[in-house]
């Protein structure tokens, strides 16, 4: 080999070196986890990628939680990149919370691909996180033990086609092979879909920890979409405003009020179910619950409503008894009066029922009403409290 040969050769080797290293570098970086949760609840965000600029979003940049609000807000920072090659910011102590956030790279919106927690919100996939430390925040954590997750259709007659659900085997169903579970029908709101409740929600992590604390029964949950949608790839809900205007028009589709009983015979018929049938559901979704009540009288045991969106015509039916309305409100919710009314509406009815029957109360065939008005807005943080504080009250 000439001489002239040998800096390009050396060139070559350290060209090639280089890009092993890089290589190597990045099979490490993949391997790692994009946040971590410190002990005093800050959390340290990562991403790593070709990127000139990253900026980091997420509703945990809001302090002030329960004021009215209904979707998940997010504000931006910027991340700062480090020394090996990624890209890093770190908050404050965050609050005991379940919260959202995602990047934007190069201006570009990006979900983190290292955190599989994810939730479909206002048409975007979000990521969760969960930081612990006090006894509710502990709920949304991972449990100990956890069952499975259906994500299937069910048939409506009435509708002549297709609806998706989720449905939640506990841990239990299948450590007791011979037990019946009771079964909870659980609603989103307006602008929700069948994974709501699980991804938002934290509706598995609820049930589970508080079974652990024996605080809770193991039950069935059963998660549908309240809209009979076409696509299957991804959530095809509209907007808020969209829904809020088909709602108005009287357009938006709520007909599973009408054919849930197709659900039910599923769901009965499928799995091994108990005589124990609740169901619950936030904002919108609870006005729907108070419809399926009256359309199947005297099937449930309790119904909870979470920021009730409610009238007159979703008192119950003449002919419905032995079942509890649990009424929550938060008092800056943005249809606190709704409920308040709903539930002296309710009170009202009540007593004028057990008037006419016999005069006294009479606690085998009656109606009963909980109200509880605590703080809270019209958003995810209080309708996670109140379906952990539904699930205790209803344990036999």
């Amino acid at each position: 080999m000439t001489n002239r040969y040998i800096p390009f050769t050396l060139l070559f080797i350290f060209a090639a070196f280089i890009y092993q290293m890089k290589a190597q570098n990045n099979d490490s970086i993949s391997q790692q986890s994009s946040l971590e949760i410190g002990d005093a609840g800050e959390v340290s965000f990562r991403y790593c990628g070709k990127a000139k600029r990253v900026v980091l979003a997420g509703d945990f940049l809001y302090y002030d939680e329960d004021t009215i609000n209904y979707l998940p807000r997010s504000r931006r920072l910027k991340m700062h990149k480090g020394i090996d090659g990624c890209f890093h910011i770190t908050t404050k102590p965050l609050s005991p919370e379940t919260y959202t956030y995602c990047f934007y790279v190069n201006g570009k919106r990006k979900p983190d691909i290292m955190n599989n927690d994810t939730s479909w919100q206002k048409m975007h996939k979000w990521n969760v996180i969960s930081v612990g430390g006090t006894p509710q925040a502990d709920l949304y954590l991972p449990p100990k033990q956890q069952g499975e997750l259906v994500r299937t259709l069910w048939y409506s007659k009435e509708e002549n086609l297709n609806r998706r659900v989720n449905i939640y085997l506990p841990a239990a169903y299948f450590s007791a092979p011979d037990e019946h579970f009771p079964v909870l029908y659980l609603l989103h709101g307006i602008n929700g879909y069948e994974g709501s409740w699980a991804e938002r929600g934290r509706a598995i992590q609820i049930i589970e920890n508080l079974v652990e604390a024996g605080k809770a029964n193991p039950m069935i949950i059963v998660m549908p979409d309240n809209n009979a949608r076409p696509h299957e790839d991804r959530p095809s809900h509209h907007t808020l405003f969209n829904n809020i205007m088909h709602y108005v028009s009287l357009q938006h589709d709520h007909r599973i009020e009408h054919s849930v009983g197709d659900l039910m015979q599923l769901i009965d018929s499928t799995y091994r179910v108990s005589e124990e049938l609740y169901i619950a559901g936030l904002s919108d979704g609870a006005r729907i619950a108070a419809n399926i009540v009256n359309e199947h009288p005297n099937k449930f045991s309790a119904v909870g409503m979470f920021s009730p969106v409610v009238h007159k015509q979703q008192l119950p039916c003449d002919t419905c008894q032995n079942i509890g309305y649990y009424i929550y409100v938060g008092k800056s919710d943005m249809f606190r009066n709704n409920g308040k009314k709903f539930s002296k509406r309710l009170l009202k009815r009540i007593e004028q029922s057990q008037q006419n029957n016999t005069g006294t109360t009479t606690p085998a065939d009656s109606i009963t009403c909980y109200y509880t008005e605590s703080i809270g807005g019209h958003n995810w943080r209080y309708w996670r409290y109140c379906l952990a504080d539904f699930i205790c009250r209803i344990k036999k």
